[in-house]
């Protein structure tokens, strides 16, 4: 009985160490993600200072694939403010999700260690 319980243990504590290396690769992608996310923020705000020091009659294009389109001044601001929300939100949820694996591992480690104490016991 205590070898079947032995080897349960070390089935349990084998998956719980594969879930904490899976969850850690997702923490480090969530990371890139961030980051990267974080890099065209700031593209975008340099984008809309440039814009807004520009005249409001000055010909504006964007591109749209691989063409440009001319646009209106208040348009391209538009835009670039509306991809300057949507970028602050995609961050705001890349950093809720690195936060609830975070949680994850910790209650990972926390149930490994508990099964450490108890197999010494």
């Amino acid at each position: 009985a205590k070898m079947a319980v032995d080897m349960e243990l070390r089935k349990a504590f084998s998956d719980l160490q594969m879930k904490m290396v899976d969850t850690q690769n997702q923490m480090r992608i969530s990371d890139g993600q961030i980051n990267a996310m974080m890099v065209e923020k700031k593209k975008t705000e340099l984008a809309i200072s440039e814009v807004s020091s520009v005249p409001e009659d000055a010909k504006m294009y964007e591109s749209v694939g691989r063409m440009f389109v001319l646009e209106p001044k208040a348009t391209v601001m538009k835009n670039l403010e509306a991809q300057h929300k949507l970028t602050d939100t995609k961050i705001k949820e890349l950093e809720a999700k690195k936060l609830y694996l975070e949680k994850s591992v910790k209650s990972s480690e926390e149930n490994l260690r508990e099964m450490v104490l108890q197999r010494r016991k």
